[in-house]
């Protein structure tokens, strides 16, 4: 007897060690019931997994098979959750391989599907011993599940915190609204639901802004139709209204949908809107609500600093308008135009200017510039400079002293910031419009001659504020009728694709060919538009300016 229960107490030892590696709850089987079978008078050990319907999941055996004949009365047995039960005459084949008794024990864990064992017996089996037995194999079993459930939730936690991870940056790496609301609903489907809406609230109203789906023809179907459609609309309004309830049916409704969940998108204290997830899955395989409901506030966030975006961007357009001319003034003789373009992802002004001024003995004074970095002090001093070239250039200043002067400004005043700045006094003469170009450290202006490639003129100088005396660059040339003299800020030439190749390296020089013909006002601003796809986006704010001299009509 000593030696039966050293065998015993081994094979508990071993179950015990072996519970740490089970990784699945199919190999329990294998585990726990063989061991009863070494147990004199033991036929047969079967396990039964319940579902959560009340029917039985899986059959599981060791010895003696559970026959498919046998399992309605080994559910009953189990059912009467006696601890140990004679075998009656519907276990009649059972009796005839000396089978007597069954004892069964019940196997609950929560969150966890139930279970129950059954051990088949015959007469000289030792009844108490097997309860005892049982009993151990059943704690065994238990702590078993109990891991596993623990080891699903981690792995769960762990792939909720991933897919969270990848959603924030996925949404957050773009700032348009209409963009993020989408990835939004995107990132939810297949990985957490079947489906997702985005509904927005614009000006008080609930607006569907974007709808995925596994199968988007079937959702496209389901909310062409409107009952449908005011059904789903009427449920973000309840949950905007603060009845966020769940709403769940055993039938699938026309999108394929058993269970709706709404999660409110809400971000530093208001409410954007809501977010419906479509589930067509067991209660089992749907997220918990605070996963959700941390999903829906990434959401929420991404959503809102996309607004927060286009309204601070909405504002810098409309206070680098105001650094800029209104309008460019009307000059018998040269054709002029300019174009602006605010940088993409810009949320502070920046320094680039532009400005056409004429003198009251004809001449027309075009310059450009770009003051040093972004922001309150870039916008304040793009101002000053603007405005001190202009005066001093309409009262008759010549451009060199009118960039001196503005120098002198710059290091009176102590500012860090440099200025590029160009100056083109344009002067009709008999064959066009002789230019003179005072450069300051800015970019070389382009000259596009009829009939001829584009070709860059001469810049030089050094960037204003920089040294006590200013450096200026001097150049001349003449534009016959129909040639033009394009002036840019480096934002033009400086946009990179992929592969870091800027745009003035060949795509420039293509786009100047394309449109050397084109009028002043196509040229501007298909230009700014060529370098921005170029670059994939305007990384830096682009001013261009465009005069041309324009044909001799007489009379």
């Amino acid at each position: 007897m000593v030696g039966v229960e050293l065998g015993w107490a081994a094979t508990l030892h071993r179950l015990w060690s072996s519970v740490t590696v089970i990784t699945a709850r199919d190999q329990l089987a294998d585990l726990v019931l063989p061991p009863l079978l070494t147990e004199p008078g033991v036929l047969a050990v079967w396990g039964l997994r319940h579902d959560p319907a009340g029917g039985i999941s899986a059959y599981r055996w060791a010895g003696l098979p559970l026959r498919q004949e046998d399992r309605a009365e080994a559910e009953k047995i189990a059912a009467r959750e006696l601890p140990v039960a004679p075998i009656g005459p519907e276990l009649e084949s059972l009796r005839a391989q000396g089978a007597r008794q069954v004892l069964s024990a019940r196997l609950d864990v929560p969150g966890a599907e139930a279970g129950s064992m059954l051990v088949v017996a015959g007469a000289d089996a030792d009844l108490p011993r097997l309860q005892a037995c049982l009993a151990q194999i059943v704690d065994v079993t238990r702590e078993a599940i109990r891991r596993l459930l623990a080891g699903r939730t981690e792995d769960e936690q762990q792939m909720r915190d991933a897919l969270l991870a990848e959603a924030s940056l996925q949404m957050d790496a773009v700032l348009d609204t209409t963009q993020t609301m989408h990835r939004a609903a995107r990132m939810a489907v297949p990985a957490i639901a079947e489906g997702c809406l985005v509904y927005v609230l614009e000006d008080d109203k609930l607006l569907l802004r974007s709808a995925v789906h596994v199968d988007m023809r079937r959702l496209d179907t389901a909310l062409a139709n409107p009952a449908y459609a005011a059904c789903l609309s009427d449920l973000a309004s309840r949950a905007v209204a603060g009845n966020a309830e769940r709403v769940h049916s055993g039938d699938t409704d026309s999108a394929g949908t058993r269970t709706i969940h709404p999660q409110l998108l809400r971000a530093r204290g208001r409410v954007l809107g809501v977010l419906l997830f479509l589930f067509d899955r067991g209660d089992d395989r749907i997220p918990p609500p605070d996963f959700l409901r941390d999903l829906a506030y990434r959401a929420a966030l991404a959503i809102d600093n996309g607004e927060l975006y286009e309204q601070r961007r909405r504002d810098v357009v409309t206070m680098q308008q105001h650094l800029l001319p209104s309008r460019l003034p009307v000059v018998p003789g040269i054709a002029i135009a300019a174009s602006y373009a605010v940088g993409d992802r810009v949320t502070e002004v920046g320094g680039d200017f532009y400005d056409v001024v004429t003198r009251t003995d004809g001449v027309v004074a075009a310059l450009v510039g770009d003051v040093c970095g972004r922001g309150p002090e870039a916008a304040a001093l793009t101002g000053m400079a603007r405005h001190t070239l202009g005066t001093l250039l309409t009262e008759g200043v010549s451009p060199a002293r009118a960039l001196g002067r503005l120098n002198t400004g710059l290091r009176r005043d102590g500012s860090w910031r440099f200025v590029t700045a160009g100056v083109a006094m344009l002067r009709p003469a008999a064959k066009g419009l002789a230019v003179q170009w005072n450069s300051a450290g800015h970019p070389a202006p382009i000259v596009l001659r009829r009939g001829r490639s584009a070709q860059a003129a001469r810049g030089g100088g050094i960037p204003l504020g920089v040294l006590p005396q200013a450096t200026i660059g001097r150049s001349r040339l003449l534009l016959a009728p129909g040639d033009a003299l394009l002036m840019f800020t480096d934002g033009l030439t400086e946009a990179r694709d992929a592969d870091g190749v800027m745009f003035d390296h060949a795509a420039l020089w293509q786009a100047l060919d394309r449109l050397r013909d084109a009028p002043v006002e196509t040229l501007v601003h298909e230009l700014s538009q060529a370098s921005a796809i170029f670059g994939g986006a305007v990384a830096d704010d682009i001013a261009v300016l465009a005069v041309r001299a324009e044909e001799h009509h007489d009379g």
